[in-house]
C-alpha cells in the first residue's frame, strides 16, 4: 500500500496540538518541588486515546525525578475523571498505595463517543502532592452493528477480486477439451505457470535459468494415441519446461493411465471434463467427476511438480498460475471451453473466466493458432502451436464518495473498519499515521475498528472521502499452510461512518452503502500481499490523481456493492477445528497498531554493477 512520506500543512497544526502540551508537562516538571513531575500518563497503554470501548479502562502513570534524584517514591494515588460537561463520574479518593499501573476505572457507566478528562494527584514520600491530567474519549461501546447508522459493508462484486496471476501458488482450476474427430487428433494441452518472471532474471532463482518470453511453462496434456496400440490406454501427460536446465518438452514430467471406464474408443472424441488443484506445486488432477475414482494421481496428496520437490513448510513455491495458454503439435487440433481458475479455499469463487458466450475481446485475440468460436477456442493448425497470455485482471480495490458540509463544524469523527486492511483519506489527505488497520484477530469472534479525529480535515463546502483496501490477514497468503490462503474470505470490504457534530449541537452522518459511494479496480496497486508483496504500475497513477479529492471525475467508476459474509467467507472444513461460524464482535481498538518508528538514512552507497545498489543503512534490520 502506497504512504504519504510528509507532513501537510494540516498534519502539522495536529502535531502542534500534542506538542506544546507535551512541552509544557516537561517544563512543569523543572519547576515542581523536589524536581519531581507524574509523566506517561496512559489509558488502557495509549496516550489520551480517543475510540475506547473498554467499558472500565485502566489508569497507568510514572514519576520521573529530575537530575536522576534517588530516594523518591509514590506512597498515594487519588484519582478524578470528568465528563465534557465538567460532572465528576469517579473520584476514587486518597488510596494509600504505590501501585500506579492498571487501576481500574470503577464510577458510572461510561457514554459512548464522549471525552472524558482524568486527573491524578500523587502524594510522594515526604506528603507534597503532584499531579497531572491527560484525556480518553469513549468509541461506540457496542459490539453490534447498530451503533454504525445503517452503513454496510461495501466493496467489489464478483467479477472484481484481484487477480494477479503472477503471485497465485494456490488455486483450482479446470477446462473441458475436446479433440478434433476430422483431423484425427490426438493430443492437445492447457499451458500454465509461463513466464514466470523468477526464471527470466537469473539473479531471482537459484534453479540455474534465465529464460526469454515463452520459454518456461507447464503443459497438462490429453493423449489419446495410446487407445491404438496394444496397452488401449489414454493418458494425461503433464510437463514442466524451462524450470530447470533438465526440463523438457519431448519427455513428460508424469505419464497418468486414463482408466478405460473413463476415457475408451467410443468416447475419446467426446468432450472431456479436467480439474486440478495446486497447493505451493503438488498437483492433483481430476477427469469427467471429481470423487477418487477419478482422481488420476493415486497419492491423494498430491504429484510434486514444483523444481524445489515435494511440498514442505517454507520452500519457494512453483508454479505460480502466471501467464495461461494452449499447445498442440503441427495438424493437431482440439477445442477448449470453460477455462477457468478458483480460489482453492471454500467458497472456491471463480477469479478467472472469460465468459466467452458473452466476451467482446479475449487475453487470446490475435494469437497464432487461436479462434474463438461458439463459447469455445479452437486451437491448432499447420505447425506446432503455443499460445500464452496473461490472464490478470483487476486492481485492489477502491472506494470514494462526496458529501457537503454547510454550517460551522465542532468536531468530526471517522469510525472505519475493513474485512482485509484499509487506508482512509479525506479531501486528499491520509488519516492516521498507523498502519495495517485494523489488526489481525480471529475475525469470525472479534473485529477491531479505528477511530479518527478528522476535524482538521473536514471543510465547510464540499468534501470527499476516499479507502484503499487490500489483503492483509483476511485473504491471500497468511500462513506457510496452502489450504489457509483466503483463510476468512476471498474479497475485501470497508465498514465505516463519518460522524460530524457541529456548532449548534446537530450531527450529521455519512455512512459506507452502495448507493452514495463508488467502487474502481484498476488503479495502479494491482496486488498487495503480506507474502507476495505488493504489485505496482506507475502507469495507472493519471487515472486516479486526485480521486479522494472532492470534484474528481468519477464517471468510469462504478457503483460499489454491499459485501455479505455469505458466499465470500469460509465454509466446509479444510482440517478445521476452531472455525464454528460467524458471531463478530466489533471492538475499539486495542493498544496500538502498527506505524513507523524510525527513518534511517544510508551512510553509503556502493554500485556494485550497473543498476545494482548496495545501500548501508548502519545498522541490521530484520523484517
Amino acid at each position: 500500500m502506497s504512504r504519504t512520506s510528509h507532513y501537510s500543512k494540516k498534519q502539522r497544526s495536529l502535531l502542534a496540538g500534542w506538542f506544546f502540551p507535551l512541552l509544557l508537562i516537561l517544563i512543569n516538571c523543572v519547576n515542581v518541588s523536589a524536581q519531581v513531575c507524574i509523566t506517561d500518563l496512559v489509558t488502557e497503554y495509549q496516550t489520551a486515546p480517543i475510540g475506547l470501548d473498554e467499558a472500565h479502562p485502566r489508569f497507568s502513570w510514572k514519576m520521573a525525578a529530575a537530575d536522576h534524584a534517588r530516594g523518591i517514591y509514590q506512597t498515594a494515588y487519588q484519582i478524578s475523571v470528568e465528563d465534557e460537561n465538567g460532572e465528576e463520574v469517579w473520584n476514587s479518593g486518597r488510596v494509600e498505595r504505590s501501585t500506579s499501573l492498571n487501576i481500574g476505572y470503577a464510577g458510572k457507566s461510561l457514554e459512548p463517543r464522549t471525552t472524558y478528562s482524568w486527573k491524578v494527584e500523587v502524594w510522594d514520600q515526604d506528603g507534597t502532592v503532584h499531579e497531572q491530567e491527560s484525556t480518553f474519549e469513549t468509541g461506540l461501546m457496542d459490539a453490534s452493528t447498530k451503533a454504525w447508522n445503517g452503513a454496510e459493508w461495501i466493496g467489489g462484486g464478483e467479477d472484481d477480486l484481484v487477480f494477479y496471476s503472477h503471485a497465485i501458488s494456490v488455486f483450482k482450476g479446470g477446462f473441458r477439451i475436446q479433440l478434433e474427430e476430422e483431423s484425427s487428433s490426438t493430443k492437445a494441452a492447457f499451458v500454465l505457470g509461463a513466464n514466470d518472471v523468477r526464471l527470466m532474471t537469473p539473479h531471482l532463482n537459484i534453479l540455474g535459468v534465465n529464460n526469454d518470453m515463452d520459454e518456461s511453462y507447464y503443459s497438462l496434456e490429453l493423449d489419446i494415441s495410446g487407445l491404438e496400440t496394444e496397452s488401449g490406454i489414454a493418458h494425461f501427460n503433464i510437463y514442466r519446461v524451462g524450470y530447470t536446465p533438465e526440463d523438457s518438452n519431448e519427455e513428460p514430467m508424469y505419464s497418468l493411465e486414463i482408466p478405460t471406464e473413463i476415457i475408451h474408443n467410443e468416447n475419446k472424441y467426446d468432450e472431456q471434463q479436467i480439474w486440478f488443484d495446486v497447493i505451493f506445486g503438488q498437483l492433483n488432477v481430476y477427469i469427467n467427476g471429481m470423487d477418487e475414482a477419478h482422481r488420476l494421481n493415486a497419492d491423494p496428496a498430491g504429484l510434486p511438480i514444483n523444481p524445489h520437490g515435494t511440498l514442505v513448510a517454507d520452500q519457494i513455491a512453483y508454479p505460480m498460475i502466471a501467464d495461461i495458454g494452449f499447445a498442440t503439435s503441427a495438424g493437431q487440433k482440439a477445442r477448449f471451453s470453460d477455462v477457468h481458475f478458483k480460489n482453492y479455499r471454500a467458497p472456491s469463487n471463480v477469479i478467472f473466466d472469460e465468459h466467452l458466450s458473452g466476451i467482446s475481446a479475449s487475453i487470446f485475440d490475435g494469437l497464432d493458432g487461436v479462434q474463438i468460436n461458439d463459447g469455445s477456442y479452437l486451437i491448432g493448425g499447420e505447425g506446432d502451436v503455443l499460445a500464452i497470455a496473461d490472464p490478470g485482471r483487476n486492481s485492489v480495490p477502491m472506494l470514494r464518495t462526496e458529501f457537503n458540509v454547510q454550517k460551522a463544524i465542532q468536531k468530526a469523527r471517522l469510525y472505519v473498519t475493513a474485512r482485509g486492511i484499509y487506508e482512509m483519506y479525506v479531501n486528499g489527505e491520509r488519516v492516521g499515521e498507523d498502519y495495517f488497520n485494523p489488526g489481525l484477530t480471529q475475525y469470525n469472534k472479534t473485529h477491531m475498528y479505528q477511530t479518527y479525529d478528522v476535524t482538521e480535515l473536514v471543510n465547510e463546502g464540499q468534501n470527499a472521502i476516499g479507502a484503499r483496501l487490500s489483503e492483509g490477514w483476511w485473504s491471500g497468503n497468511t500462513t506457510f499452510r496452502g489450504n489457509h490462503w483466503n483463510y476468512f474470505g476471498d474479497r475485501q470490504s470497508l465498514l465505516t461512518q463519518l460522524i460530524i457534530t457541529y456548532e449548534d449541537g446537530s450531527e450529521e452522518i455519512i455512512t459506507s452503502n452502495p448507493d452514495e459511494w463508488k467502487f474502481y479496480n484498476d488503479g495502479p496497486v494491482l496486488s498487495g500481499s503480506f507474502f507476495q508483496g505488493e504489485i505496482y504500475d506507475a502507469t495507472k497513477e493519471a487515472s486516479i490523481d486526485g480521486w479522494s479529492e472532492p470534484g474528481f471525475d468519477d464517471s468510469d467508476w462504478k457503483p460499489a456493492q454491499m459485501v455479505a459474509l455469505d458466499g465470500t467467507t469460509y465454509s466446509g472444513s479444510v482440517q478445521e477445528t476452531d472455525f464454528p461460524g460467524w458471531d463478530t464482535k466489533l471492538i475499539g481498538q486495542m493498544g496500538n497498531n502498527a506505524g513507523i518508528v524510525k527513518e534511517l538514512t544510508p551512510v553509503s552507497v556502493t554500485e556494485i554493477r550497473p543498476g545494482v545498489f548496495i545501500y548501508d543503512m548502519g545498522q541490521n534490520m530484520v523484517g
